[in-house]
């Protein structure tokens, strides 16, 4: 399970993004592929563990709506991803100054 209060710093450069201490190319990919990765690999790790068969998941896209069908196991409820994108909230501040992307 993810930490209770854990704080990341997450940078943009144009090819990658950089999270925490985590370098990941994004050159080629949209920000909807990289969304709908975090939540494939969040649960597909889950599914992977519980049935030993690769995970799969079909995505429809309409407006500002996007609807995934896929195997389950039960083990979905324990992805921080999924919760936020289906039950939780993530919300974007805006302010005057940026926080310091500096470590």
């Amino acid at each position: 399970m993810h930490k209770r209060g854990h704080t990341l710093k997450v940078q943009f450069t144009g090819d990658k993004v950089v999270v925490g201490d985590r370098e990941i190319d994004i050159r080629g990919a949209r920000p909807i592929d990289l969304m709908l990765a975090a939540l494939a690999y969040g649960i597909g790790a889950r599914y992977i563990d519980a049935t030993g068969e690769p995970f799969e998941m079909e995505c429809h896209i309409e407006g500002y709506q996007i609807t995934c069908t896929t195997k389950c196991t039960g083990q979905e409820e324990k992805c921080l991803v999924y919760q936020t994108l289906t039950k939780g909230l993530l919300k974007l501040l805006c302010v005057k100054e940026p926080p310091s992307l500096q470590q």
